[in-house]
């Protein structure tokens, strides 16, 4: 017996949306300061189990005599009070981050999580195509926050069916705890599976509703049974106070691999402790300072402020940085009043023309459903037209970009070439295969992403030369990096595997292997400084990456093959592609500028320089190819032309122009090997 009767309906409970107030602050404590608030991203649990409360209980007390009556009345409300807001935040943010966001690794992530956002699917998208939301790139993603609303739009499409069996079987005056008990063994499937893939894959339990629905599902449980459980708890005043330090424990908690599984047990029981206290005894003191003024209003605003704060932070850490305490203020305020006019503009106009409109639920379902396909479609073109609407270096994608289809020198083109994508080992393959013109040899490239830096390079050879070239590329699968041994990583094992398979199939004494790569300790990332850029590091290369080495170009010499290993180029303590635009000079990831010294360069690559000088007097098949007189032909080493043109995207990772430059060079090294 649940007691689901008009009387059960539990009305407005201000001290709900004080404890909303509560969610939403640690969320923006943690995301503009960590360390302030280490365990604040929890409050995103504590508005799952809010949510499951509150949304039973604003449709308790109804009755549908169908099911496609309550899906439509359910889906009318949720639209109205989720869509408008989220449409005009997701619009807003996305002209924002196609106008001042790089396209780069950094940002790759942005396009699809966008697009998937419209459709409360992203964090599909987080989970299966980024690094996670502790990771780098959740961090400089302005949607990532939408993985919440994904999980609660996910539970949406459950619970309405579960409601309407609950109150048939209590209008039936049948057993309708079977419902709850439903409920409950749902939820307990779903906290194991998220035990499960807390283990397996972290990302997959924080972000999938398999291993969250058991949050909403407490809070919903907990609502479908107040009548058995507010006369008992009536007399325990202090339910409240071990729920809100059950909260307080689990604010103060940092993430440690544990979560959510078994942490977010923490934020949710103290959340359904806290819930149960005020609803059962409103006039405790916590209930009474939960229902004050402040904290409701905040709390009213708390859905805005969600929506608004985390993109405002992301785009101050693109472009001025989030690190100091002015940044952080102006940050914060301008989040609050973006969302105190998303609220008073575009929320409460909505839900009151909702509810003073007589139309049917279905035509406000319609009409709503229409109206984020026009908002969808408006930013899915916004997406596909970066450079029209970037002031980043994205608008010049030529000179920054080492894209594949980068245009090709006319002067240095005799072969038409055709193109083909394919995967490897679990990575990617880019082949340039010559039509009209064949060169006696093919070029098998293989690496990172140092590897993919070169494609311009790849196509124009073939273009040029009439040489079939193949890039094998697995982002952090270096090949031959000579200051770690390749097997440190194990994920890439498959990876190298696959590629001797594939020299074994397709190649024939002297075809030549290709090894680029960052055969330093790079000084800079696109999100950040290295350990190198204030610490100098040696680079020594350990002993074992050295008989690795040995060991592989005795193979590759075995087989007949050549081998051309790049030799280190310069690297640079700030990443251009971050720090050349006017809004964003002054990032504090720039402070290291565009140059450094030559004689610098030639001590960090002295270990490396000297291995690769021995290597290749021990195997004839290996030449080493050295790019640093052309890049850096003066002192210092400059990451922009005299011109001005970028020759390094980042700080170690060549741009487009940077690719026209070394092109002749490169070549001529190639095609050395072969003599």
């Amino acid at each position: 017996m649940t007691g689901d009767t008009a009387q059960h309906r539990l009305g407005y409970i201000p001290a709900i949306d004080g404890l909303r107030a509560v969610a939403v602050l640690s969320v923006i404590a943690y995301h503009l300061r960590p360390g302030l608030l280490p365990g604040g991203f929890t409050g995103v649990d504590i508005f799952f189990a809010i949510s499951g409360f509150v949304v039973t209980g604003s449709m308790i007390g109804q009755r549908f005599a169908t099911l496609p009556a309550m899906l439509s009345h359910f889906y009318a409300r949720r639209l109205v009070r989720i869509m408008p807001a989220l449409l005009a935040m997701l619009l807003v943010t996305i002209l924002a981050n196609q106008m001042l966001i790089p396209e780069a690794w950094l940002s790759r992530a942005v396009p699809q999580t966008a697009r998937f956002a419209f459709f409360g699917l992203s964090n599909i998208i987080l989970a299966t195509d980024t690094d996670g939301y502790f990771g780098v790139q959740a961090g400089f993603n302005p949607f990532t926050h939408t993985w919440s609303l994904g999980v609660e739009e996910q539970f949406y499409l459950f619970f309405p069916l579960l409601l309407f069996w609950h109150q048939k079987l209590d209008s039936a005056r049948l057993d309708a705890g079977r419902a709850v008990r439903l409920i409950g063994w749902v939820g307990v499937a779903s906290f194991a599976l998220c035990g499960v893939l807390t283990w397996i894959e972290q990302k997959y339990a924080f972000y999938l509703i398999v291993g969250r629905f058991w949050e909403l599902g407490l809070g919903m449980i907990l609502c479908l049974t107040v009548p058995c459980w507010r006369p008992a708890l009536a007399q325990w005043r202090w339910l409240a106070w071990a729920g809100l330090a059950t909260v307080a424990i689990a604010l103060a908690i940092p993430d440690g691999g544990n979560f959510p599984f078994p942490l977010a047990l923490v934020p949710v029981l103290g959340t359904v402790a806290l819930t149960a206290g005020v609803v059962a005894s409103p006039g405790t003191p916590i209930a009474r300072l939960l229902a004050s003024h402040a904290p409701v209003a905040i709390g009213r605003l708390s859905y805005s402020l969600y929506l608004w704060h985390w993109p405002v932070f992301t785009l101050f850490r693109w472009t001025v940085g989030l690190d100091s305490g002015v940044y952080q203020l102006a940050a914060l305020a301008l989040a609050f009043v973006l969302a105190t006019l998303s609220y008073f503009l575009v929320e409460r106009p909505f839900r009151r023309r909702a509810k003073a409109s007589a139309r049917p639920s279905k035509r406000v379902v319609a009409r709503m459903t229409a109206g984020t396909l026009v908002c969808a479609a408006l930013g899915f073109v916004m997406l596909l037209e970066a450079q029209a609407l970037s002031i980043s270096v994205t608008r010049d994608h030529a000179t920054w970009y080492a894209d594949a289809d980068r245009p090709l020198n006319p002067r240095l083109t005799h072969c038409t070439i055709e193109a083909a994508r394919g995967s490897s080992g679990g990575g990617d393959v880019e082949r340039w295969t010559p039509s009209g013109c064949q060169a006696p040899f093919r070029v098998f490239a293989i690496g990172d992403s140092h590897n993919t830096a070169y494609l311009p390079n790849y196509r124009q050879l073939a273009a040029e030369l009439g040489v079939p070239v193949a890039s094998y590329f697995h982002p952090g699968c270096p090949f031959l990096r000579l200051i770690q041994p390749m097997d440190v990583n194990h994920r890439c094992a498959a990876f190298y595997r696959a590629f001797y398979d594939n020299l074994r199939a397709q190649g024939r004494p002297g075809d030549v292997v290709f090894l680029p790569g960052l055969r330093l300790t790079r000084l800079v990332n696109q999100f950040g400084h290295d350990a190198a850029h204030d610490t100098p590091v040696d680079n020594s290369l350990p002993p074992a990456a050295v008989a690795e080495a040995q060991a592989t170009l005795a193979r590759l010499q075995a087989a007949g093959f050549r081998v051309v290993i790049e030799a280190p180029k310069p690297l640079f303590p700030a990443p251009p592609f971050r720090c050349v635009d006017w809004y964003d000079r002054a990032n504090p990831i720039c402070a290291g500028g565009f140059t450094i010294p030559r004689d610098r360069v030639l001590t960090m690559r002295r270990h490396v320089m000297a291995t690769m000088t021995d290597l290749a007097r021990q195997y004839l098949a290996l030449r080493v190819w050295d790019p640093l007189p052309v890049l850096c032909p003066a002192d210092p080493c400059r990451a922009f032309d005299p011109v001005g043109r970028p020759l390094f995207f980042d700080g170690d990772h060549l741009s487009g122009h940077g690719n026209d430059l070394a092109y002749p060079a490169m070549r001529d090294a190639i095609l050395a090997a072969r003599r």
